[in-house]
């Protein structure tokens, strides 16, 4: 992955707010901004305080001058990797961007012979994306009764770690000849 920033970074304080203001659509920006802000206040606190292993990473759009669209931000400091926040920007969704993203962080987890786990607003149109990336519901009632489901993405072995298991030498540059 690209570059680890603080999760308070400015840039990702903006592109979170962005994406908070799509979601208090009709309120006028005198009264959805000051929302915003003491919403991100709480966000980033209890983010710090809960994940201070936490680390963001800037998501960018390809071009000829790449922009930061979006953010990732995950703890990999346990057992498993904490997808903890993912968010990009309305007009670069639906570009790829974040199955980018979710594509290296289960590379990384695969590795590392972690899963990866998150909590998903019940409902929320990015369970669908979570899911084609191979995370599936765990039940936890605790979460379910906050409004969140978990989610998990179990590790998967690598072609490597495959053959080794499987005892298949066929990807084996050398030849039995």
């Amino acid at each position: 992955m690209a570059a680890e920033h603080d999760p308070g970074h400015p840039l990702v304080r903006e592109i979170a707010a962005s994406v908070l203001l799509e979601r208090l659509p009709g309120i006028p920006a005198e009264l959805a901004e000051p929302l915003v802000a003491g919403q991100l206040a709480a966000k980033f606190a209890t983010m710090r305080a809960e994940r201070p292993e936490a680390t963001a990473v800037l998501l960018q759009r390809s071009g000829t001058e790449p922009e930061a669209v979006g953010y990732l931000v995950a703890d990999r400091s346990g057992e498993e990797i904490r997808l903890v926040d993912l968010a990009v920007v309305a007009p670069a969704r639906g570009l790829g961007i974040a199955s980018a993203a979710l594509a290296v962080l289960s590379e990384e987890a695969d590795a590392s012979g972690r899963s990866i786990a998150l909590a998903v607003w019940a409902g929320d149109p990015a369970e669908r994306l979570y899911t084609r990336h191979g995370f599936v519901r765990i039940d936890e009632p605790d979460a379910r009764d906050a409004g969140y489901v978990e989610l998990r993405r179990p590790p998967r072995p690598s072609a490597r770690q495959s053959s080794v298991c499987t005892g298949d030498t066929s990807t084996s540059s050398s030849s039995a000849q």
